[in-house]
């Protein structure tokens, strides 16, 4: 790859990245750090690789080598207790005391041949498979002969002279083949460790093929990614337009209001194509154009504003005094209402007075009309009495006469007629006074006749003068009516009168406010106009056109 001519052009990736040329800064950049990220997933994938494939032989040996050296350990362990009970066995005289230790054993040759048997699955290979048949002959056969030295052991207990026997079948057959299962132990044991060596020599070499590669990965990372950077770096520099701390400097200028012609110090920068300088210029050119024109207007906003607000002023105190008359003139309209609203309440009492007299009056007329009827009967019933009177008279009359004839008649009687005479005296006496009482009593009958008569005539002149009174009281109480139905039409207008005038008012002093708000609010955009001449002061220009003052006047 070193070897490979610099004025290859077909080759060079600085002219394959001059062919291949984005116009996006974005995209220049993703493709440089997008390189610089392949290489990196590349080493990352790779280095991925190599450490599977160790974690595939660390498993390996955590799942297989490991767990067989374990075993292999156990299995030893095991051996060695089963002998040292047996011996424990053949050295005990009870047989209660054997009891125990014969479970023991019964139950580690369990467990022995069991585990040797469940290792059968993580056997390395066929050497150790062989020793691992052995393994589990030699148990067999260390199990059966347990069993005829057991039988020997137990009859020595009874029989002192198989004691011998025992001890011989003991160190004899028993230990022979104790010493090959112990054998077959070891053997397990080398071949475990034999495949746990060969791993870690494997691991060794996998590890050092790993580093090389990962080293020769990084030195080509390193030398493309400069390379990239390199290229990416130069072209971010061209479409910039020059050093970024220079087009920052022009930034920072055109932020400080200078929008003149750059200066020397960024002179150099390109200013052609697409170039973020180039922009910039353009922005300059045209933003100063743009402050130039809002300069403009806002002398006339200014102008125009304060010419607003003093308009707005004298309207204001105009309708301030509008405001405040027509508050006069609402409270000469109150009173007057109240004036009116009185005269109302007096023609309506008037007319409750005058129905109440005419009501008054025609109760009068009525009374003095039962007066008047009441008199004229009075008259009848005097007329009736001087008429029973008489009739009373006519009988003291007749009986004075019928007493004088009984007298004249006793006084012919004589003696006899005495009484009769008395009586007839006294009858004549009774009916001369009942004439003198009738008389008297025709006399008063007759005088109250008259007086009765006259004071009839006099019932008869107030019942007229009532009725006239009556008359006069209706005529009054219908002018009172008159009166009060126009008081209370008055009162209406004047109270219509009185609501639009203060309806007027509420209007005078709300457009008082609104013109207070206008005026408020053209004084505002006059303080914001002189805020806009001052912000656009900070601007300079290659021309000034603008006194930034003039909006503050």
């Amino acid at each position: 790859m070193n070897d490979t001519p610099t004025n290859n052009s077909t080759m060079s990736p600085k002219h394959w990245l001059a062919r291949f040329k984005p116009t996006r800064l974005r995209t220049r950049l993703w493709l440089g750090f997008g390189l610089l990220l392949a290489l990196l997933l590349a080493v990352a994938t790779m280095s991925a690789l190599r450490m599977r494939s160790m974690n595939t032989a660390l498993d390996y040996y955590a799942s297989t080598t490991t767990p067989a050296l374990e075993a292999v350990r156990q299995w030893q362990s095991l051996a060695t207790s089963i002998r040292m009970l047996q011996a424990q066995h053949l050295m005990t005289v009870s047989l209660e005391e054997m009891a125990p230790l014969e479970s023991s054993i019964a139950q580690s040759f369990s467990e022995l041949q069991s585990s040797i048997q469940a290792q059968e699955a993580n056997l390395l290979d066929d050497q150790d498979r062989e020793s691992w048949k052995t393994l589990q002959e030699s148990t067999a056969l260390a199990a059966a002969n347990w069993d005829k030295l057991k039988e020997v052991s137990r009859e020595s207990v009874q029989a002192p002279e198989r004691v011998e026997e025992a001890r011989r079948l003991f160190t004899g057959k028993s230990e022979r083949l104790f010493r090959a299962t112990l054998k077959a132990l070891d053997e397990q044991w080398q071949n475990k460790t034999r495949s746990a060596v060969l791993l870690a020599e494997q691991g060794n070499s996998t590890y050092t093929r790993s580093v090389s590669l990962l080293a020769m990965a990084g030195v080509l990372a390193l030398v493309l990614g400069a390379g990239a950077a390199y290229l990416v770096m130069r072209s971010v520099t061209r479409q910039i337009g020059g050093e970024p701390r220079e087009v920052a400097q022009q930034a920072l200028s055109i932020a400080a209001g200078d929008l003149r012609a750059p200066a020397d110090a960024v002179a150099h920068m390109e200013r052609t194509g697409d170039s973020i300088a180039a922009a910039m210029d353009t922005m300059r050119t045209r933003l100063a154009q743009v402050v130039g024109d809002v300069r403009d207007s806002s002398d006339g906003v200014a102008s125009g504003s304060a010419q607003i607000a003093a308009g707005n002023a004298d309207l204001s105190q105009r309708t301030e005094n509008q405001a405040r008359d027509l508050q006069e003139t609402v409270g000469a309209m109150e009173q007057l209402t109240q004036t009116v609203k009185r005269n109302t309440e007096h023609a309506n009492e008037a007319s409750a007075l005058a129905a109440t007299a005419s009501q008054v009056a025609s109760n009068g007329g009525s009374s003095v009309a039962q007066v008047v009827q009441t008199m004229q009967e009075l008259a009848n019933s005097s007329a009736t009495i001087s008429e029973i009177t008489g009739v009373i008279d006519g009988i003291a009359f007749q009986t004075n006469i019928l007493a004088l004839n009984a007298a004249v008649e006793a006084a012919r009687a004589g003696e006899q007629g005495r009484g009769f005479a008395v009586v007839a005296g006294e009858v004549r006496a009774l009916a001369q006074r009942s004439a003198q009482a009738a008389k008297e009593i025709r006399k008063l009958i007759g005088d109250n006749v008259d007086k009765v008569h006259e004071a009839s005539q006099q019932v008869h002149g107030a019942g007229r003068a009532i009725e006239d009174i009556v008359t006069h009281v209706q005529h009054v109480d219908a002018l009172v009516q008159e009166i009060r139905t126009a008081t209370m039409q008055q009162y209406d207008d004047i109270s219509h009168v009185g609501s639009a005038i203060t309806r007027m008012d509420q209007a005078t002093q709300q457009n008082a406010a609104l013109v207070e708000e206008i005026s408020a609010a053209a004084e505002s955009l006059r303080a914001q106009a002189a805020h806009l001449a001052q912000a656009m002061a900070v601007f300079q220009l290659e021309n000034m056109r603008h006194n930034p003052l003039i909006a503050l006047n």
